[in-house]
């Protein structure tokens, strides 16, 4: 076989190896999926997901995941918390959504381009119990609005009688309305996906200067927090060192008083 020919082979498998690498970053963002309760059940799915980034990609890698969330690109989804921390070497970010069951899948992807996975975690909260109270509790409070509502129509009730019942039917449907919003969420809970994405770098000092250097600054800090420690433990004691000059000074005086006196008597 000719040179030519063993070059486009080598060239050949060189791209599929590339195109199969590249496959497999995005397969590793797309496998974490969303969770969606099913039929009959009342579970609240959350999920945690850790993604590695060089320090200069966060920002932006951040900025894409906020925009796609508040342009619904990926179905429904709320902002609940951006948080962003760190300088040029050593970045951190949050950022927490409530996305549809679909989309948590189509969100990681895009927060974790060019970065890597690097956590991942799901875990359920189980809203049946809160459910069937709050159900059990709108129930009640609608029976209770109904009741009142049959005493509007009656004429032999006096002013101070109709003072109280309109006071109550507020009161009745303060508590159904506070229920019902509980319902909502409740269900918004459920029907959602609640996902938290945690950005980070991680800085490595590179060559002997930058770690000798590192190794410095450190030294310092921890000379700074133990003079600092050191004035506020003295700052501390140092009223109880003045009770303890002071007290030492009348026990002094009282013993060369009590001296005073016993060499007095016995002169005597």
């Amino acid at each position: 076989m000719k040179l030519h020919h063993w070059a486009a082979l080598l060239l050949s498998a060189a791209l599929a190896g590339c195109n199969a690498s590249t496959e497999h970053g995005a397969g590793s963002g797309a496998a974490f999926q969303g969770e969606a309760a099913k039929a009959g059940s009342f579970l609240a799915y959350e999920h945690r997901v850790g993604i590695r980034l060089a320090s200069e990609r966060i920002d932006a890698q951040l900025a894409a995941s906020r925009d796609a969330c508040s342009q619904d690109r990926f179905g429904q989804c709320e902002l609940i918390a951006i948080e962003q921390s760190g300088d040029s070497q050593r970045r951190s970010a949050h950022l927490v959504v409530r996305i549809v069951p679909d989309g948590v899948e189509k969100l990681v992807t895009l927060a974790a381009e060019g970065g890597q996975l690097q956590s991942r975690s799901t875990q359920a909260e189980d809203l049946a119990q809160a459910v069937s109270d709050n159900q059990q509790l709108r129930d009640r409070l609608q029976r209770e609005y109904q009741t009142l509502q049959g005493f509007q129509g009656r004429k032999d009730m006096s002013v101070s009688d109709l003072l109280a019942l309109a006071k109550a039917t507020a009161e009745v449907e303060q508590q159904l309305h506070a229920a019902s919003q509980d319902a909502a969420q409740q269900q918004r809970r459920i029907s959602t996906n609640l996902l938290t994405l945690d950005f980070s770098s991680e800085y490595q000092p590179t060559g002997r200067w930058s770690r000798i250097g590192n190794a410095f600054g450190n030294s310092l800090e921890e000379l700074t927090d133990g003079t600092v420690n050191a004035i506020q433990v003295a700052a501390f004691g140092l009223p109880l060192l003045v009770v303890l000059l002071i007290g030492g000074l009348i026990l002094r005086w009282l013993w060369r008083k009590l001296g005073k006196r016993r060499h007095t008597h016995k002169a005597d």
